[in-house]
């Protein structure tokens, strides 16, 4: 069968697609929009009614025309849908809420719920590393998820958090290969950038790493690839930040315009009071120019 052809792709009717119509529902009252309105000669008051409530399926070409209907764009639909119904965002946000509290009984809980997914629970044992050192992810759970990260032909959001939240147990050639694979195959709409900004995010660590272990070519290529991410973009803070590290960058290469650069992305965090930005990049900068300045001098 070809999924192309919307009329022949059915929404089935499981425990995820039964919130579909909850989803749709909610959209629909939040602009004050009537069921009867929704309704022609495709699809009935009770069709669309029966369907909101989880009780019955309808096509996603259906589905497709009753968003129209409502200006709603696929990519809306699917941000909402998502947010609310989908297991990974609801991880994201239990993570995030016990990480941001130090709870480490609550995200041992979490890992023990999701035991049985095996990407999942990589993850959490990488994050929960960092404040409960005896828990992080063997050679053998980091080699399957980098394993199924390279099969992706198309990166999601689940796939960029995957990496995101799992790179420091990835060896460097590993991390680079696979942020080559990201960048030139993650999923992008005008209308949610999300994946956009987080790519961006994440080539940015990435070009630190390969400055640091002096992999210059490696920089050359994802400092050309996130240029061309933050072109025609207003991503203040992932341009701040790229001034930064390029200016990082210029300073290894031996260009004296490296520190002018750091000093003014420094310059910007605090004006910005972005305190921990500034804070944190301020001590890399003491290590990295004023250290060597400071041995010069001793010398």
């Amino acid at each position: 069968m070809d999924l192309t052809d919307l009329n022949f792709f059915v929404v089935k009717v499981g425990k995820m697609e039964k919130e579909l119509g909850k989803t749709l529902r909610r959209l629909r009252q939040g602009k004050q929009v009537s069921i009867s309105s929704l309704a022609d000669e495709h699809l009935s008051k009770s069709q669309i009614s029966r369907f909101e409530r989880g009780e019955s399926e309808i096509s996603c070409s259906r589905l497709l025309n009753l968003l129209d209907k409502l200006n709603i764009t696929i990519d809306e639909f699917v941000s909402t849908h998502s947010k609310t119904h989908t297991h990974f965002f609801t991880l994201l946000s239990r993570v995030r809420k016990y990480y941001a509290e130090k709870n480490v009984a609550k995200l041992l809980k979490l890992l023990e719920d999701y035991a049985h997914k095996d990407y999942e629970s990589t993850m959490i044992k990488a994050i929960l590393s960092s404040i409960e050192p005896t828990v992080e992810p063997s050679e053998e759970e980091v080699t399957r998820l980098t394993d199924y990260l390279f099969s992706v032909e198309q990166w999601g959001y689940y796939e960029i958090i995957l990496l995101g939240n799992c790179s420091r147990f990835i060896n460097y050639n590993t991390l680079f290969l696979l942020t080559k694979e990201m960048v030139t195959s993650f999923a992008y709409s005008e209308q949610n950038k999300t994946n956009k900004t987080l790519v961006t995010q994440l080539s940015i660590n990435c070009l630190i790493i390969s400055i640091d272990y002096s992999y210059f070519d490696h920089s050359d290529y994802l400092i050309e690839k996130i240029e061309f991410l933050l072109r025609d973009e207003l991503n203040f803070y992932e341009k701040t930040v790229f001034l930064y590290v390029h200016g990082y960058y210029k300073l290894k290469q031996g260009q004296a315009s490296g520190k002018d650069d750091m000093r003014q992305a420094l310059q910007i965090f605090k004006y910005l009071g972005e305190d921990a930005l500034y804070y944190s990049y301020k001590e890399h900068y003491r290590k990295e120019v004023l250290g060597d300045e400071e041995d010069k001098k001793e010398g």
